[in-house]
């Protein structure tokens, strides 16, 4: 059983998520997680459908292998996990290449294995996670099926666990599964407390497993909107107690979605300038957002000039930045790329017009503080 792991963030596989992959060097004790949603990175507008514009420069025919072994190769991490989420539903308001990648890969057992087996060459460094079919296409052994495939390849497997079929899954994952091998449980958005009689229903069902168990809960709820929040306040919503108490309710380690909110793969929407931003030493998220516009029939749009002149100083200006420099902990020193960049925006060496920059932001400022956190051994 691994005994080093402690902390899983997962992304997906967006451009900004991929920045951040590329640029974060991950301590041994933080294997990143990928969800792929797309088959390809992006497709040029002036190519045809054979031909890909690469997330790491150049413009050649891309194939699934080459884009995301390439992607492997440039993470610095010791362990990578990599999931073709099942968990997914198709929606029509679904951006296209993740939605045919959904229903042409993904709900089909045999391809979406096959898939996986396509970076076998990266058997070392990656570790295939496995989710049961049996509310897709109402098979029962698929995880058993999926787990002899791909174990004559991988030295290690994961196992995703949803709440709600869990009895289901682990009567299958028992098996077939290995000493080096992963249990992920799934809570979603559900709030945990040590009490919680479902998080300790399923602590005692995996007790006699001897492997690595991780609980995984989005901290943030979809139903946060940069217009809902209340400029530069505590989000009260938000409860990131999990780094706390996943010991107590049998994990080995924790999982989260990197400080964002889990995106949900769809188009449009009006895009409007705001910010969460993490104050590790309250363990807490504030929020900041644009004064003027709103999303309402005959109001202007909120203005994207808004990040620099009201978000950026706001947020450097506020008691959580205080707070953090105040500690011994750095956690706003040169390795925090996401506090670089709000920097550089401040000083206008970098355009600050950017939804998707804010989110990188996000991203990289939060796992810096986590992993700041675990150094000083603080989980």
């Amino acid at each position: 059983m691994d005994n080093e792991l402690m902390y899983v963030p997962v992304f997906r596989s967006k451009q900004q998520e991929i920045q951040v992959l590329k640029s974060f060097v991950f301590d041994k004790n933080v294997y990143p997680y990928i969800e792929i949603i797309k088959e390809l990175d992006r497709v040029s507008k002036q190519s045809n459908k054979e031909k890909q514009i690469s997330l790491f420069g150049g413009e050649n025919k891309k194939t699934f292998e080459s884009v995301y072994g390439s992607l492997i190769r440039s993470i610095s991490a010791q362990k990578i996990f990599i999931d073709l989420p099942t968990h997914l539903s198709p929606d029509r308001n679904m951006k296209q290449e993740s939605l045919n990648f959904l229903r042409t890969v993904i709900s089909k057992r045999e391809k979406r294995t096959s898939y996986l087996m396509k970076l076998k060459q990266y058997s070392d460094k990656i570790i295939p996670v496995i989710s049961s079919y049996l509310q897709i296409t109402g098979e029962n052994d698929s995880i058993y099926l999926q787990a002899q495939e791909l174990k004559k390849v991988f030295p290690s497997l994961a196992y995703r666990i949803m709440v709600a079929t869990y009895e289901q899954d682990i009567s299958e994952i028992i098996k077939t599964i290995r000493s080096k091998d992963y249990i992920f449980i799934d809570f979603g958005e559900n709030i945990l407390e040590e009490n919680d009689w479902e998080a300790n229903d399923i602590k005692d069902a995996l007790k006699d497993i001897n492997v690595h168990k991780i609980i995984h809960r989005c901290h943030i709820p979809e139903t946060i909107t940069m217009s809902s929040l209340e400029h530069g306040q505590r989000i009260e919503k938000i409860d990131n107690s999990l780094p706390y108490i996943y010991k107590n309710i049998g994990g080995n380690s924790f999982s989260d979605f990197v400080g964002i909110k889990k995106d949900n793969i769809t188009n449009g929407g009006v895009q409007s300038p705001g910010l969460i931003f993490y104050d590790a030493v309250e363990n807490a998220f504030f929020g900041y957002r644009y004064t003027y516009g709103g999303h309402k029939k005959g109001e202007v749009k909120p203005d994207l000039n808004e990040f620099e002149t009201t978000i950026v100083p706001a947020v450097l200006a506020s008691s959580s930045v205080k707070r953090m420099r105040a500690k011994n902990l750095d956690y706003l020193n040169i390795q925090n790329w996401g506090w670089n960049i709000l920097n550089k925006i401040n000083n206008g060496e970098e355009n600050g017009k950017s939804p998707a920059k804010f989110k990188r932001i996000s991203m990289q400022h939060y796992l810096h503080c986590i992993q700041q956190k675990m150094r000083d051994q603080e989980f």
